[in-house]
């Protein structure tokens, strides 16, 4: 169940300068790698953003390594139109949430998000420390570069402390969105409770990035009649979830009851209710990937393009695997299964079968109008959408 972008490891030879160190000792490994894709933050004013989920220095010399800084820019016919700057200190703050992470197990516990396999390889230790000993990584997550205009390549630049030349590597950065057309999955006026907004959780992991999370809003701006204790009584349940493009389905996931036990109670204070969710995620973190999607349907569209629709109401499942959809065609009913706070799609496109277990691709939808938005642009958390 894993197919991952695989992890590019780059290390540039420089020629020594005067210490016994050697630049080329130094390896950079990125995941995902090869391309970060480019996202709007202000579509009107070309105000667009880059995320660097995750990064690893790696000393694959015999002698330590001292970084004393990181410089990331996002480059423009080579030239830099917006900088980010990691001195010391901050590296030091990374060094030390790194190996807590990777002392604490969840690096593989959540190894969608971090492939440690890919980033770090075998037999390399994570550094406490920015001051790498042979064999050990230095980890950086989750640096956002926001820039105007366009952008065409990442450059991340490492430099060191023993004299040697800094390490240089680059990533191209595409603009734009995954290739092929693809329709809203549902049909009728929708709000988007996430998206790929940078405050949203979907922005921060790598296989939902450019993920959506879409609810139905009734009188009084709630979600649910009465008291919202069952799923029925959220508007979202039950309707159709519809083939975004043509395809072939090649994963279905069914038998995961709705979660109702997630369901927020009326008299929970908040604080009590996001420690219940915590637990609950937890447990169903513990029982595998396909725990936290619940209910679901992946479809293999050209250009090695996958659409993902999650969290489906148990038995309404109407495709198997090896069948071939067409653009529109009912795939199951939305429901509350796995990881879902109330009954919602969650839908996003990735690089690769799994519906957790790839990278994550903005899509662009042909058949939507956003009503209270002053033009056409990428959807956003907080929008309310009417599908065609």
């Amino acid at each position: 169940m894993k197919m991952p972008l695989p992890a590019l490891s780059v290390a540039i030879a420089s020629l020594l300068c005067s210490g016994a160190v050697s630049a080329a000792d130094l390896q950079l490994s990125f995941y995902p790698a090869g391309t970060v894709w480019s996202h709007p933050l202000e579509s009107a004013r070309a105000l667009n953003g880059v995320l660097l989920q995750n990064t690893a220095l790696i000393n694959r010399g015999d002698k330590p390594l001292t970084i004393t800084a990181i410089e990331i820019d996002a480059l423009r016919d080579g030239a830099a139109s917006a900088s980010l700057r990691l001195d010391a200190s901050r590296l030091e703050g990374m060094a030390k949430q790194g190996n807590a992470l990777a002392q604490s197990g969840m690096m593989q516990a959540v190894d969608f998000q971090f492939a440690p396999e890919q980033l770090l390889g075998k037999d390399v230790t994570v550094s406490a420390s920015r001051t790498l000993a042979p064999g050990a990584a230095l980890l950086v997550f989750q640096q956002y570069v926001a820039y105007r205009g366009d952008a065409d390549r990442l450059r991340v630049t490492v430099r060191l402390a023993e004299g040697a030349e800094p390490v240089i590597a680059e990533l191209a950065i595409d603009n734009g969105t995954a290739p092929g057309a693809f329709r809203f999955p549902l049909q009728g006026r929708w709000f988007v409770g996430a998206g790929a907004s940078t405050h949203s959780h979907h922005r921060w992991a790598v296989p939902e990035e450019f993920a959506l999370d879409v609810l139905r809003i009734g009188e009084g701006g709630v979600t649910f009649r009465g008291d919202g204790r069952r799923m029925q009584d959220y508007y979202a349940y039950g309707a159709p979830v519809l083939a975004s493009a043509d395809g072939e389905v090649v994963k279905v996931h069914d038998g995961a009851a709705d979660n109702v036990k997630m369901l927020r109670a009326a008299s929970e204070s908040l604080a009590d209710y996001l420690q219940r969710l915590r637990a609950g995620q937890d447990e169903l973190l513990a029982q595998g990937t396909d725990a936290i999607a619940g209910n679901h349907v992946v479809i293999k569209h050209a250009n090695g393009v996958y659409s993902v629709y999650a969290h489906l109401r148990p038995g309404s499942l109407k495709v198997a695997v090896g069948d071939r959809v067409r653009v529109g065609q009912v795939l199951a009913e939305l429901g509350g299964s796995g990881n879902s706070t109330e009954p919602h799609l969650h839908f996003h496109l990735c690089n690769g079968p799994d519906a957790l277990h790839c990278a994550g691709l903005p899509v662009a939808f042909d058949n939507i109008e956003l009503p209270f938005s002053d033009g056409p642009r990428d959807l956003q958390s907080g929008d309310i959408v009417e599908a065609r």
